[in-house]
């Protein structure tokens, strides 16, 4: 018999384009051979250029689907993505709190969308105080790019203090760097509360649809096996660097990450 793949419990919106999102989460987990039990919290009017419009799910709706899914099924690890509303947030919340009662040390993953990569503003200031106040105590990890974590942190043009400032004992910030492009290469740094490590990779020509959502969408696949979380974090930041160097046009602006036909063991 088949081993049964882990279980990640996914929150995020549904992108009509299959380029990032809920449709990214699942292919990208499906690649270190984890399952993905994907929540929607909101539908998006988007294309490859730009996000124009989110509707939100109900947090009726949201709790509804997601307390039916653990009733039957323990996951492994929690993902969140776009989270669309103060509802969806408080919901989700209470949701990690309750299964957390069973699974204390259950991994939870935020890649905190708070923009469109065509500029488009996803949360409002009461968003985000709710993020900061219910979500964030509750997370293992969080995946800013530089611009995120200084909204998050409420400081500006400064985004290794803001993620210093949002890195706690029970948080680690994984502190994405290719907004910023003044350096050569795109530095990625981890901090925890005891260490700080730092990777560099190549900096890719041309935009992409996608890539946190695939980043941190494999960190929650492999932390669901068990994997430690740097170690997790380092594979996972490689596996994303294959995915976008393979990448693919199938509109007029971002290309789509390469999320298909890789090898699925973790």
């Amino acid at each position: 018999m088949t081993p049964r793949p882990p279980v990640v419990l996914t929150f995020s919106g549904l992108d009509p384009t299959g380029g990032a999102g809920i449709q990214a989460d699942i292919t990208s987990q499906s690649l270190v051979n984890s399952h993905c039990c994907p929540v929607i919290t909101s539908y998006t009017t988007q294309d490859t250029h730009n996000v124009y419009a989110v509707q939100p799910i109900s947090g009726n709706i949201i709790e509804e689907s997601a307390r039916c899914l653990v009733r039957d099924i323990r996951p492994q690890a929690i993902k969140i993505g776009l989270l669309g509303s103060v509802d969806a947030t408080r919901v989700v919340a209470t949701l990690i709190r309750d299964i957390r009662i069973d699974c204390p040390n259950l991994p939870v993953i935020f890649d905190p969308v708070l923009a469109a990569g065509g500029g488009t503003n996803l949360s409002s200031d009461q968003l985000l105080d709710e993020i900061r106040e219910q979500l964030l105590p509750l997370c293992t990890l969080i995946t800013p790019n530089t611009y995120e974590a200084c909204r998050l942190a409420n400081i500006d043009n400064n985004p290794q203090a803001a993620a210093e400032q949002l890195t706690t004992q029970s948080l680690s910030v994984l502190l994405t760097g290719t907004h910023d492009t003044s350096t050569e290469r795109v530095h990625n740094r981890l901090f925890s509360h005891a260490s700080e490590t730092e990777w560099h990779w190549p900096r890719l020509d041309g935009e992409f649809h996608g890539s946190g959502c695939t980043l941190a969408s494999l960190i929650a696949g492999l932390m669901a096996h068990g994997m430690p979380l740097a170690e997790a974090v380092e594979q996972a930041q490689s596996r994303t660097m294959d995915c976008l160097a393979a990448s693919y046009p199938i509109g007029q602006g971002q290309r789509i990450p390469q999320r298909l036909n890789h090898t699925t063991a973790p």
